[in-house]
């Protein structure tokens, strides 16, 4: 099978090799699609994987060829997607059914093998089927929208509040949607205006190129005492600073982006800010496919099943396998700005 894999940070390669065949507790899945995730870039070019060599990609679907148990014969032939955080199920935060918050667990594309390939087992406990009539690209962005629910969940956005999106990437965009499906007026900015661009075409008015007005004075023409909740994305110092700024009193902000520095500082004045307004701030890891108190992937999935066509304009970029080096080389020169781009499986 073809296989993209990563040697060193920048030292990727597509290269032949055997099908992984799968263990008792797993089941070999035959890639339909793989989305590259804003993580994914760092993680090829700088930060680099846990081992080498390694397939990165964990935004994945596929059809399940082969199962390691006579027990799990039932899943062959099935199209699921995969949860790719993989607990550890014996630490304190596991036993309390933590999963997220595992203290020792494995993650598909990072810390093992992931969806850059042509097949990959899995364990078994970590496919979720898909309902009939879902593409196998649309199901390949259950993982993203299903972050960005946990996001709007967390923050319990709900009809009349005012939100702003720092960022207008993937998940940027993907939070404006759930939070405009809460009822909440939406206002996003970001620096890249092909960004903003698409997010118009999605219905939404409130935009602003944060390159050319400070976001807080903007925002504060908007709304006079700030806004109530903001999601900052961006993973920068300056997107943390403005979301303090922006943000109106006894607000909420929610914290998804990954770091994109070594520091993330607070000066003097926003910390001030924080206090004075009572600001309550959180973070939010990956997704629930708990049952309790939401499985937010099954939540994803029925909504697949009622908004296909509008989630099908997020996959703005797709390629074969052949094609992926070349497009991750693309996305992180900045030749290209897409909102999702996938590998996708020429059989399907």
């Amino acid at each position: 099978m073809k296989a993209l894999r990563l040697y060193a940070p920048g030292d990727l390669r597509l290269e032949e090799v055997p099908i992984p065949l799968p263990k008792p507790d797993e089941v070999l899945v035959r890639v339909l699609a793989c989305g590259i995730c804003g993580s994914d870039i760092p993680r090829v070019f700088e930060h680099g994987t846990y081992k080498y060599p390694l397939v990165p990609g964990h935004e994945f679907s596929g059809i399940v060829e082969k199962v390691g148990s006579e027990t799990g014969k039932d899943w062959v032939g099935r199209h699921v997607v995969v949860y790719p955080l993989i607990p550890c199920r014996q630490c304190s935060s596991c036993y309390s059914g933590l999963y997220t918050q595992c203290l020792n667990y494995d993650y598909l594309g990072s810390r093992r093998d992931g969806g850059f390939a042509e097949y990959v087992t899995v364990p078994g406990s970590n496919i979720i089927p898909v309902p009939d009539g879902i593409s196998g690209e649309i199901s390949a962005i259950t993982e993203p929208c299903a972050v960005a629910l946990h996001a709007v969940r967390k923050a319990q956005v709900c009809v009349g509040d005012t939100v702003l999106i720092t960022g207008a990437g993937t998940i940027g965009i993907l939070i404006a949607l759930w939070a405009r499906a809460s009822g909440a007026e939406v206002f996003m900015t970001d620096i890249v205006v092909e960004k903003l661009k698409f997010a118009r075409s999605l219905g939404f008015q409130h935009l602003l190129d944060a390159k050319q007005t400070t976001v807080s004075e903007w925002i504060k023409q908007k709304c006079k005492h700030g806004v109530d909740i903001v999601f900052e994305t961006t993973g920068h110092p300056a997107g943390l600073e403005t979301s303090i700024e922006s943000c109106g009193i006894s607000g909420k902000i929610v914290l998804v982006g990954n770091p994109s520095f070594e520091e993330m500082k607070v000066p003097a004045k926003q910390y001030g800010m924080i206090l004075r307004k009572e600001i309550q701030i959180t973070g939010i890891w990956n997704s629930l496919v708990n049952e309790y108190p939401k499985n937010e992937w099954q939540v994803v999935l029925q909504e697949f099943k009622k908004e296909n066509s509008l989630y099908s304009k997020i996959i703005t970029h797709k390629v074969p396998i052949e094609g992926l080096k070349e497009l991750f080389i693309a996305i992180y020169n900045k030749k290209v700005f897409p909102v999702k781009a996938m590998f996708i499986n020429k059989e399907i």
